[in-house]
């Protein structure tokens, strides 16, 4: 007990520090810090917001409108052989898979609330459902930094390959939920309107979180850079190859930052660049998982398998995409970010307003699909009642 105590006081005592250097840091970097801040609700307002909320809206659609349901009855067998996990769990992996994070992680807390998975399920789910979208490997790794979009869906081909073996590794040895279970369904009895209003406004509050989160870990870093933490941090890791350090030790803190930071380290070769944007996205950085938790709140969905995982994700996706870069690839120079892109394809995709109407024209697209299948499954439950009738009669 004198043990725990004093660890606790420890921990309190430093924990206590921390507060307090942060809190010099800021007055002492004012300037850095709040370029950078700004700078991050930039990126929020033209990226985060755009590529995310559609998505989040989605989610809550798909398993409050019902059409979650037949998604789990067609993908109930692939779900079961592949990862040991009831198709009620589909709308997560898929949604996961292309919306990027967080849609995965807040899409299992949805099935959670709602039965539809277990707390074990749900803390499988989250190791390999929670992943980085196409629109970020392709647009902002793929055709900014590497100047071409087959790079980037490459790195997201590798990205979604080393999900898919975690989540079979998982349900081949740690599935503790037995085989044949059934499923739980939930039937909706709520308006579609009332449905859509309660997905956006949900989602909103849910995309404030994740940007409150990109803003506070911008300015964390600048504060870190300004004081030359960073630089002491690359100086201890000398024993790597020159310029890997810098996109390791921002990829662990923020994604966006760590990815950004490849640009700067000319020495770098080909395949090492696309294996270090590879492993930092798979890593997913301290930001995300500081997103997932907050979506998380007060559930009692155990995160340990959820941290070991990503960590494992980064790494196979780094050893995949190096494999392939390094044997089957070219070797093209590694241009900055800001350069500007020499293709009216790459362009268009990196435009916001372009990326603004793709992702409104997909969310119009998903509503109206969602309004059909419920009007035609209202139809054939109406039939279904008026045959019952006439065989009583």
């Amino acid at each position: 007990m004198e043990k725990r105590n004093t660890l606790s006081q420890l921990i309190g005592f430093c924990t206590a520090c921390l507060i307090i250097l942060f809190g010099a840091g800021l007055i002492l970097c004012t300037r850095a810090v709040s370029a950078a801040a700004a700078q991050a609700i930039g990126l929020c307002a033209r990226v985060v917001i755009p590529s995310l909320f559609p998505f989040m809206v989605l989610s809550s659609l798909c398993l409050s409108s019902g059409v979650g349901n037949r998604i789990s009855r067609l993908f109930a067998r692939p779900m079961e052989v592949l990862f040991h996990l009831p198709g009620s769990c589909a709308p997560a992996v898929i949604l996961g898979w292309i919306g990027g994070y967080p849609v995965g992680a807040r899409t299992v807390f949805d099935l959670y609330d709602r039965r539809l998975c277990t707390e074990e399920e749900a803390a499988r789910l989250l190791t390999f459902c929670s992943c980085c979208g196409p629109a970020f490997l392709c647009g902002a790794v793929g055709a900014a930094i590497f100047g071409s979009r087959e790079i980037g869906i490459l790195l997201w081909l590798c990205h979604i390959i080393a999900a898919l073996i975690i989540g079979m590794v998982q349900g081949r040895f740690l599935s503790l939920s037995k085989r044949g279970q059934r499923e739980h369904t939930v039937s909706s009895t709520v308006s579609f309107a009332r449905q859509f209003t309660q997905a956006v406004s949900t989602s909103f509050s849910a995309i404030l979180n994740v940007c409150g989160f990109v803003i506070f870990f911008a300015a964390l870093m600048a504060l870190l850079e300004d004081v030359g933490l960073l630089a002491a941090a690359e100086t201890v890791l000398f024993f790597l190859p020159e310029g890997m350090a810098a996109p390791l030790l921002r990829g662990l803190m923020e994604m966006t930052g760590g990815t950004a930071a490849l640009t700067s380290s000319p020495l770098l070769t080909f395949p090492q660049a696309m294996a270090l944007a590879a492993g930092i996205a798979g890593w997913g950085g301290l930001s995300i998982h500081a997103q997932v938790l907050s979506l998380r709140e007060d559930r009692d969905i155990p995160m340990t398998s959820y941290f070991f995982g990503k960590a494992f994700h980064g790494i196979l996706s780094a050893v995949l995409t190096y494999g392939i870069s390094f044997y089957f690839l070219p070797a093209p120079t590694l241009h900055s970010a800001f350069a500007p892109m020499g293709r009216l394809s790459d362009m268009t995709l990196l435009n916001p307003a372009y990326y603004i109407l793709v992702c409104g024209l997909y969310l119009a697209v998903c509503l109206i699909a969602t309004a059909l299948v419920l009007r035609t499954g209202e139809r054939e439950k109406t039939k279904d009642s008026c045959q019952t009738r006439r065989k009583t009669v």
